[in-house]
């Protein structure tokens, strides 16, 4: 099974999925070098809902662990966008082609100490 780097978090304004695609869609085509694919979840774990993206690439799991910190860092920069400018970036890419709708695939979690479940998901 194919690992990458996973990336989760709660948006300031509840369940934005067009802002979790943005982000993904962007940060994923910025690193097009490293032919980057993603994969996006909502994630219920009890009560609280968040989203998981997780970025897959044979570079992302071959390379020195400073290639993925730069995915973090440019995730983190583009998070810090202004939200209309992010908006016109990712409907801009896609009508170029650039970039694809990906769907976000819902799944629910039990708490459990010993495995990460993300990779199930794949």
């Amino acid at each position: 099974m194919q690992k990458g780097l996973e990336i989760a978090f709660q948006t300031v304004h509840g369940l934005d999925e067009e802002l979790v695609k943005a982000l993904a869609g962007i940060t994923a085509h910025e690193f097009s070098d490293m032919n980057i694919d993603y994969n996006i979840f909502l994630v219920t774990l009890g009560d609280q809902k968040f989203f998981r993206i997780l970025f897959l690439s044979r570079k992302l799991t071959d390379l020195h662990p400073e290639e993925r910190k730069k995915v973090r860092e440019r995730f983190d920069q583009n998070s810090k966008m202004q939200y209309l400018d992010l908006i016109a970036k990712y409907h801009n890419l896609m009508q170029e082609g650039k970039i694809p709708d990906k769907s976000i695939k819902e799944v629910h979690e039990e708490y459990d100490l010993w495995e990460d479940p993300i990779w199930q998901y794949i």
